[in-house]
């Protein structure tokens, strides 16, 4: 696992292909995720009472365990969902040769890179330049076509789910979610 770890870390093109192909290397990929989530959700609930506490008091922001929470089921949904639309995106409009299993495991070694975002400001840049160089070599390894057709289904994707999460955010929004 580590020597994968490493090789995402390094951008190593077959090692992405490895991940994309063993099906053994789910388990771990959730394992890179879940952990990845914690790490977010306890990092960005540290900063938040870090904020709150210097806010007036009754000024509300929420809760830390509540922000915890949302911050990990956040991160399990969106790798969920992310993987199977950028499947879905691939293989219909491009013609790639994955599945969901495949991208599910490719994003989760990819979450990797979120470990950046405990460095503030700089960090989660960095983590957001390398999540996508590491997403458009994982979609060209996973679903085996050039580099050209992984940067549009990465954009098609992003633009899709970006188009969900918007109509998802007023639905709950009107019913007070």
């Amino acid at each position: 696992m580590l020597d994968r770890i490493i090789g995402v870390i390094t951008l190593k093109a077959d090692k992405y292909r490895e991940i994309a192909h063993d099906e053994a290397a789910t388990g771990q990929a959730t394992i890179i995720v879940v952990v990845m989530a914690l790490i977010s959700a306890v990092v960005g609930a540290v900063l938040l009472g870090a904020v709150a506490s210097s806010l007036p008091p009754g000024s509300q922001m929420g809760s830390p365990i509540g922000f915890m929470i949302r911050t990990f089921v956040n991160a399990i949904i969106s790798w969920l969902v992310g993987s199977w639309v950028i499947a879905f995106v691939s293989a219909t409009f491009f013609g790639g040769k994955t599945n969901t299993s495949e991208m599910l495991r490719v994003f989760g070694y990819t979450q990797v890179f979120q470990i950046f975002g405990i460095v503030p400001c700089i960090g989660t840049i960095v983590a957001l330049i390398l999540s996508v160089v590491a997403a458009i070599i994982g979609i060209r390894e996973a679903s085996e076509f050039d580099t050209t057709k992984a940067i549009l289904t990465g954009i098609v994707a992003f633009i899709i789910l970006l188009v969900v999460g918007f109509i998802l955010g007023l639905l709950f929004g009107l019913v007070g979610l």
